[in-house]
């Protein structure tokens, strides 16, 4: 399991998720947007059971430390032990998901988790013009309580144009275990409302996290 006690996150995984939008320009003009999610579940103070689904395909995936539930149109573009990256196509590019739970000293606080975590991605060679949005209020991940930060920013990528993107950075920790939650979601640059940002649908993933 990787770990946060003697060295940072593993940037190239955000890497290789932002790097699908400009695959995805060339398709845009046929891509639909995503389908908003059938219910969006609340918290509850123990025992929680997954959240009720409606129409959309169910599939759960395994790995070390916890489980999670994703739904169409999201498929798993690439996975290992501990993490996953899901992808989904909007009429403004790919939305980029990443599950990873990594190894932290007994103590760590999801806070500091999510700045190692957000010190370790946001980096000039890849994104500029960042702005930080404020905190994702009640973050949680499995109804552990957790820390969550937003923001947005422009994409550096090697001999391609600049996407605006919207960023959210989630993590939580129990004993020496931490999960954290990545998601990018392109944004008109014509009009970057971050209202087209499914977060119902994360919500979703989130939410149905079962730790293990």
């Amino acid at each position: 399991m990787k770990s946060y006690s003697n060295r940072g996150y593993p940037t190239r995984r955000i890497r290789v998720a932002l790097a699908l939008f400009t695959v995805l320009l060339a398709a845009m003009a046929c891509a639909q947007p995503i389908p908003g999610a059938d219910s969006t579940p609340t918290p509850c103070p123990s025992n929680c059971p997954p959240p009720n689904r409606g129409a959309h395909a169910e599939h759960t995936l395994s790995l070390a430390h916890f489980r999670f539930s994703y739904f169409d149109p999201f498929t798993v573009q690439s996975s290992d032990s501990s993490s996953a990256q899901l992808g989904a196509s909007s009429n403004l590019g790919d939305v980029t998901v990443l599950f990873e739970s990594v190894g932290v000293s007994n103590g760590t606080t999801s806070a500091q988790l999510l700045s190692r975590v957000e010190q370790q991605e946001l980096t000039p060679d890849q994104f500029s013009g960042i702005q930080d949005q404020g905190p994702i209020n009640g973050a949680e991940i499995g109804y552990v309580s957790g820390a969550g930060q937003s923001f947005a920013a422009a994409t550096n990528q090697t001999n391609a144009p600049q996407e605006l993107v919207y960023l959210e950075f989630m993590a939580a920790t129990r004993g020496t275990v931490g999960v954290v939650f990545i998601a990018a979601s392109p944004l008109d640059p014509n009009s970057p409302d971050t209202k087209v940002v499914p977060n119902a649908n994360y919500d979703q993933m989130v939410n149905s996290v079962v730790w293990t």
